[in-house]
């Protein structure tokens, strides 16, 4: 298939550029199975009980029916022996009793499967969510973790109960087989042997075809996240506009059209190949298996062996391969689902590894100091942040500016512990701070950042989430909001507070974007920390209520320490102190008045921006 962007810098990495797809070799499928058996009896402890009973009594209970059915049609074949006719239909009620059964059994095993493999599935995508919830920010800058995240989330979907139930098809199918197997060999003991070596090669292909999917599958995830992505941009609000504005419906549908079309091509070829491979396995146990029977029929028509016996022979033959069949099939699910499921654990392996111990978490600090703090993002060629020094006091409003790209959010991160420094240190009262809880450190921090989040939630939910262990204290969340300035448009909601915020869902009321910025900043002052990382907090709000806020800040947070990121020069020169940032570094601090006096890149661009406003008069 020819693709347009094929070599181009729009291609996605594949990921088998960036590593090969796991192997599974056979001695690791005895801890792969037992693992999944750990986790469906954790996850559903009952239902996988009950499943697995009904399916071992379905396989063992195929023996009694078998010897059964032998000794019923010798008393059919035999009628000179004066066997009475109600003896014959007692002994075939019993065996249809007996198939009547197993066939409860598999029934019931069925429909309590769907239940467990429900069950299964919140539980493995519960523990990717611990991953997801608990692994360090960076990870989410880095492709390879995306890659694995939207692996293991499709995985956890359905392939730990494709695991368990392949093992509990493997282990019922082996159950019967077993029952066969002692049946046939009450028979003739030599075909029980020659019927197994039939199953050998479906039992081969199973292992080579799992793993032939899962390394298709390893290979697309890039360009599926890609696919998803380009889905999400033509299916989503925010983007809606844009993509309308800009007329790229079209042009972003080709692309996911063609990474469809890269999908579908990938599946077809994938599907050629394994199905290639069980032809030839069926092919050649079809071979064997013909290989037991033609011999047994020409030995009895040659009355090598009573015709009863022959017929019960040829049908438990026939039996023991269709078992054989279905412990193939099972065993196709278990090799199928393997490799995902070890895929799987490793990145669960991440919420398993025991923490690191981590002091107690000091619960404020009177001054804090950043000695030669360095930061460089995992796709970055260059520090975001190098050899930077700073001292906060409690109580001050210290400000941060400086041009796009000058390290000014990712110096706010690293102080509210959602980064860890690579290199310098960040001290409370002169103890470094790097061995504490981070949890716990950012427990005492309020963090507004300037790409907030606008929750679709009733409105006092999306205030209460700054501290959500409090979502009852309705008086707080509307203090809050009355601080923010968000209570006035927020009492005229429909249901008021309790008015569902984004159209996305039925009766839900969207806001503006000065708006949702109120709200974001009432979830700051509902957090009622005693350090708050303001970043950009009116970027989205007009000049009148940008002036009321700022006018408010230093009353709203009297005995607070605050630091406030900001382009806009006029909302910062009543700091206490001024960092200015120019790539990655401080180039200057200190009062405005010092600044501006120093003639620096501070005076410097404070007077561009003046000049701006001035020539707009």
């Amino acid at each position: 298939m020819d693709d347009p962007e094929a070599g181009t810098a729009s291609s996605p990495v594949t990921a088998a550029e960036l590593t090969e797809p796991p192997r599974i070799e056979l001695r690791r499928l005895p801890a792969l199975a037992a693992g999944a058996v750990r986790l469906a009896r954790t996850a559903a402890p009952r239902e996988f009980l009950l499943v697995a009973v009904l399916q071992a009594l379905g396989g063992l209970g195929l023996v009694l029916p078998i010897l059964g059915g032998r000794e019923l049609l010798s008393r059919m074949l035999d009628t000179g022996s004066g066997t009475g006719q109600a003896d014959v239909l007692w002994q075939a009620a019993v065996v249809l009793g007996l198939l009547g059964l197993i066939g409860l059994a598999t029934a019931v095993a069925a429909a309590r499967d769907d239940v467990l493999s429900e069950l299964i599935n919140r539980y493995a995508m519960g523990r990717i969510l611990d991953v997801a919830c608990t692994v360090d920010l960076e990870e989410f800058e880095r492709p390879e973790f995306h890659n694995r995240l939207e692996r293991a989330s499709m995985s956890a979907r359905i392939r730990p109960h494709q695991l368990t139930q392949g093992l509990g098809a493997l282990s019922g199918a082996l159950m019967g087989t077993a029952g066969v197997a002692l049946a046939l060999a009450a028979i003739e003991p030599l075909l029980v042997p020659a019927t197994l070596l039939a199953g050998v090669p479906l039992w081969l292909a199973g292992l080579r075809s799992g793993q032939v999917l899962f390394d298709a599958l390893f290979r697309l995830t890039p360009a599926e996240r890609e696919r998803s992505y380009l889905l999400e941009l033509l299916t989503d609000r925010r983007s809606a506009k844009e993509v309308r504005a800009f007329g790229l419906g079209g042009y972003l549908r080709g692309r996911w059209e063609r990474r469809t079309d890269e999908r579908l091509a990938e599946i077809r070829r994938t599907a050629r190949r394994r199905l290639r491979i069980t032809l030839v396995a069926r092919f050649v146990s079809g071979i064997a298996l013909a290989a037991v029977l033609v011999p047994l029929v020409a030995y009895a028509a040659r009355g090598g062996m009573p015709l009863a016996d022959a017929g019960a022979a040829a049908t438990a033959v026939l039996l023991l391969a269709s078992r054989l069949r279905t412990a193939a099939a099972g065993t196709d699910q278990l090799f199928e689902a393997a490799p995902f499921v070890q895929d799987l654990r490793e990145f669960l392996k991440e919420r398993e590894r025991p923490p690191a111990l981590a002091a107690p978490a000091p619960a404020g600090f009177r001054r804090l100091t950043v000695e030669g703090l360095t930061f460089t993002y995992p796709s970055a060629d260059r520090p975001a942040l190098r050899g930077v020094d700073l001292e906060i006091g409690t109580g001050q409003v210290i400000a941060l500016v400086g041009e796009n790209g000058s390290g000014k959010t990712t110096l706010a991160k690293l102080l509210s512990h959602l980064y860890r420094p690579q290199g310098g240190r960040i001290s409370y009262d002169g103890v470094d701070v790097a061995g504490a809880d981070p949890d716990e450190l950012r427990g005492s921090i309020a963090v507004l950042f300037q790409d907030f989040q606008r929750y679709l939630l009733p409105a006092a939910d999306n205030v209460a989430m700054g501290r959500w262990e409090r979502i009852d204290d309705q008086g707080a969340i509307e203090e809050a909001a009355a601080a923010a300035g968000a209570d006035g448009f927020l009492d005229a909601l429909p249901r008021g507070y309790r008015t569902l915020l984004g159209p996305e869902f039925a009766g839900g009321v969207d806001l503006s974007g000065g708006q949702w910025q109120r709200i974001a900043l009432a979830r700051a002052f509902f957090r009622d920390a005693p350090f708050v990382i303001l970043d950009e907090p009116t970027a989205t709000l007009d000049a009148r209520a940008e002036y009321e806020l700022f006018e408010r800040l230093r009353t709203l947070l009297a005995g607070r320490t605050v630091l406030l990121i900001s382009h806009r020069f006029s909302t910062v020169r009543t700091a206490d102190h001024i960092y200015v940032l120019d790539g990655g570094r401080v180039a200057e601090h200190g009062t405005h008045d010092d600044l501006m006096a120093a003639g620096g890149r501070y005076a410097e661009l404070f007077a561009l921006q003046a000049a701006g406003y001035l020539d707009t008069v």
